[in-house]
């Protein structure tokens, strides 16, 4: 039996304007469309400030900057010990916030079963807010949101059946310092995603401009070359002509001696063939 769509909110709806523009200036990005649900405003809020920058940080550590540095350094120099580290600081960013949720949704849920209620007994509005996840940390990121807005729900229930405390204002005080917990942790994602995007990108800008003067030095050499040869050339071609000249003035001066000496001789043999004058 097929199941049926879930009616999806669109990105365009829900995601807070910004300058990244990660799908605009992306449009060929690889990605799987998917989408996340989320029942609480505070995490959809988070959703809307941080899934285009963890986008943008986490596809630029993973995919970009290894086309970056493959495109400017050699097999023997491309070294990709920065982005491993990156992406295992990341990964493990992530695998302790996983434990963090699983951990309070499984207190959480024992504290309702103490209290006499179910957590399939919860009450909720879900929303599925539609997501393109082009890197495996953004599907990391979107699970870590789906078990907070759990979370958050279930700490809401704790709070309206009074299973937080007895004290409505000890209660209300544990609700909220435990949201300010958890909104520190899901914008710690950010943070730490965008520290890793600037060091790594520091590195590509640094690779991009080393590569850029080298081409810049090598095209001046190659100027350089290019106007040695051709004043090489021109030498070679002044010489040539020289010579050439040379030796049309020796061939020039060649006939003009032959020249005279051939009248010299017409003339002595003019003169050879004239009678001599009787004296009167």
């Amino acid at each position: 039996m097929n199941r049926p769509t879930p009616q999806l909110i669109k990105m365009k709806k829900w995601m807070r304007k910004s300058t990244v523009n990660f799908f605009e200036r992306n449009p060929d990005v690889i990605g799987a469309p998917s989408f996340v649900p989320i029942c609480n405003k505070m995490i959809a809020d988070v959703l809307s400030s941080g899934f285009e920058v963890v986008t943008r940080d986490t596809h630029f550590i993973t995919c970009r900057s290894r086309q970056i540095l493959s495109q400017n350094l050699t097999g023997d120099i491309f070294q990709e010990d920065e982005i491993f580290k990156a992406e295992s600081a990341m990964n493990a960013h992530f695998e302790r916030l996983h434990d963090y949720f699983d951990t309070r949704i499984q207190q959480g849920e024992q504290k309702l079963e103490l209290g006499g209620f179910g957590s399939s007994e919860i009450q909720k509005l879900v929303t599925n807010y539609e997501t393109m996840t082009v890197t495996n940390g953004v599907t990391q990121y979107l699970d870590i949101l789906a078990k907070a807005d759990h979370y958050i729900t279930i700490l809401q229930y704790l709070w309206v059946t009074s299973e937080l405390s007895d004290n409505p204002d000890e209660a209300m005080r544990v609700k909220l310092n435990t949201e300010r917990e958890v909104r520190h942790h899901l914008f710690g994602i950010t943070r730490a995603s965008n520290t890793h995007y600037n060091n790594i990108r520091r590195i590509c800008n640094g690779v991009v401009e080393r590569r850029r003067q080298e081409r810049a030095n090598q095209a001046e050499r190659d100027r350089q070359r290019a106007a040695e040869r051709k004043i090489k050339a021109e030498q070679a071609e002044a010489r040539r002509q020289a010579e050439s000249q040379q030796r049309k003035d020796e061939r020039r001066q060649r006939r003009d001696t032959e020249r005279a000496q051939n009248l010299a001789a017409a003339q002595n043999e003019l003169n050879s063939l004239a009678p001599e004058a009787t004296p009167a």
